[in-house]
C-alpha cells in the first residue's frame, strides 16, 4: 500500500496519533477487503440505508465519486503494540504503511465512512478506476477506548448510527482485549449457538450491552429512542474522556466472572425455580447488567455527576478493595455456606411478578441490589439482603 503526502499529528488528550494521506482507491479496497475477511463483513457493521431518500443520497454519491467528487477522508481505526506507537514520530512513510498493512487480526476497523465505502465499491463497478485518489484519516492507538472516544465525538449530533451500532463496529477488537485482561472468561461468538455451561461464559452480544449499560451507567439502555441515545452518548463522552475507563470496564467485568464462576459451585437437585444452582444467578442478563450498573455507578457516580480523573481513581480503588473482600469471604464458603448465602429461594419469589415489562423490571431490581451489595461490602450476612432492598 502507498502512502503520500502524509501527515502525523498526536492527539495528547485521547493519546492517539492522527495520520491524514492520499491513497488509491484500489490499495484501500484491498485494506476493506482485509477488514471483511477478519470480521465477517463490513456491511453488518452498520444498518442498511433502505429508505429511498436515504438510496437516492447514495446513488448521487456514486454519481459524484465517478465524476471526480472529493470526499471527506474516510476515518479508520488501528491498534497498534505500544513499541510500534512509541516509533511513529520517527518511522518513515512505508514502515507506517507496513505498520497498518500487517496490524493483528481484528486491531484495524472504519469508523467513520462504511457509507462511502459501500458507495466507493459501487462506483468502481460501474467503471470508477482504483488509481483514483482518495484521502484516509488512520487513528493509531495502543487502546481501543481512545478510539471508542473518538468515534463517539466525530458521530455525536448525526443521524445514521445508534451509539450500540458504534460499539459492535469496534467490538471484535475489545473482545481480544476482553480475553486478554480476564483469563477465567469463555466468550462466545454473536453467531455461536453454544450453551452456557458453567459459570464464566457469556456471548459476545451480552457483553455488548454490558458495556454500554457501564458506560451509561443505566440499567436500561434504550437506543430505540433517538433522544435517549443522544443522552447515552453523552454520558459515554464523558465516563471515556478518562484513560483507564477500558481498564475499568475489563476489572469490572472480571470481577462479575469471578463471583459467576465461584457461585458456580453450588449445584441443586431442584429444577423448580427460575434460580436453582449458582450459575444460574449470572446467566440471567438483566443480573449481570444490574451487577455491572452498580460498579459503574461506584466508579462514575450517577449520570450527569462529574469526577476528575483522580476522584474517579480513587473511587475504583474503593469499590476494588470492597469487591476483593465480597469474594474473599465467598470463596471461603463450604456448600452448604454458598446455598445459604445466595438465597436463591428468596430471589426467585421476588422475580415472579407479573409485568408487561419483565426485562425492565429485573434490571432495576438487580441494579438496586447490587448497590445495596457494593455499600455493605463484606459486613452483608446473605444475598437475601439484596434481594429484600428493591
Amino acid at each position: 500500500m502507498k502512502l503520500s503526502h502524509l501527515t502525523r499529528i498526536k492527539d495528547h488528550r485521547s493519546n492517539c496519533y492522527s495520520t491524514i494521506l492520499e491513497v488509491s482507491v484500489g490499495d484501500y479496497l484491498k485494506l476493506v477487503t482485509e477488514i471483511y475477511k477478519n470480521k465477517g463483513g463490513i456491511n453488518e457493521q452498520r444498518e442498511p440505508l433502505k429508505t429511498s431518500s436515504a438510496m437516492r443520497i447514495r446513488k448521487q454519491m456514486v454519481k459524484d465519486i465517478k465524476s471526480g467528487t472529493i470526499l471527506p477522508p474516510i476515518v479508520i481505526g488501528v491498534i497498534v503494540s505500544n513499541n510500534d506507537f512509541d516509533n511513529i514520530p520517527r518511522i518513515s512513510d512505508n514502515d507506517l504503511s507496513d505498520i497498518i498493512k500487517n496490524v493483528g487480526d481484528g486491531n484495524l476497523t472504519i469508523i467513520d465512512g462504511m457509507q462511502r465505502t459501500t458507495a466507493i465499491i459501487e462506483a468502481v463497478e460501474e467503471g470508477l478506476s482504483v488509481d483514483n485518489i482518495i484521502r484516509v484519516e488512520f487513528w493509531i492507538s495502543t487502546k481501543l477506548n481512545s478510539l471508542i472516544y473518538r468515534m463517539l465525538v466525530l458521530n455525536t449530533g448525526q443521524v445514521p448510527w445508534n451509539i450500540r451500532r458504534q460499539v459492535e463496529t469496534v467490538f471484535s477488537t475489545m473482545i481480544n482485549e476482553i480475553k486478554n485482561a480476564i483469563p477465567e472468561i469463555e466468550v462466545y461468538s454473536i453467531n455461536d449457538g453454544s450453551r452456557r455451561s458453567r459459570g464464566g461464559q457469556y456471548h459476545a452480544d451480552a457483553l455488548i450491552e454490558l458495556y454500554l449499560a457501564f458506560g451509561g451507567r443505566k440499567e436500561r439502555v434504550d437506543t430505540r429512542e433517538r433522544l435517549a441515545d443522544e443522552f447515552t452518548r453523552l454520558d459515554f463522552i464523558e465516563v471515556t474522556e478518562s484513560n483507564s475507563f477500558s481498564d475499568y470496564y475489563y476489572q469490572s467485568l472480571r470481577a462479575l466472572t469471578l463471583l459467576d464462576i465461584d457461585f458456580s459451585r453450588f449445584e441443586s437437585v431442584d429444577n423448580d425455580k427460575k434460580f436453582n444452582s449458582g450459575k444460574d444467578l449470572f446467566k440471567s442478563q438483566p443480573a449481570r447488567v444490574g451487577f455491572i450498573t452498580a460498579m459503574a455507578k461506584q466508579i462514575f457516580g450517577r449520570p450527569g455527576i462529574e469526577k476528575s480523573e483522580d476522584e474517579i481513581q480513587k473511587s475504583f480503588e474503593s469499590v476494588a478493595q470492597k469487591f476483593n473482600a465480597i469474594y474473599k469471604k465467598v470463596n471461603s464458603f463450604s456448600q452448604t455456606e454458598l446455598e445459604e448465602f445466595l438465597s436463591l429461594a428468596t430471589l426467585s419469589e421476588k422475580l415472579n411478578v407479573k409485568s408487561s415489562r419483565v426485562g425492565d423490571f429485573e434490571r432495576e431490581f438487580f441494579t438496586k441490589s447490587f448497590e445495596t451489595l457494593f455499600e455493605l461490602g463484606e459486613n452483608i450476612p446473605s444475598l437475601e439482603v439484596c434481594w429484600l432492598s428493591y
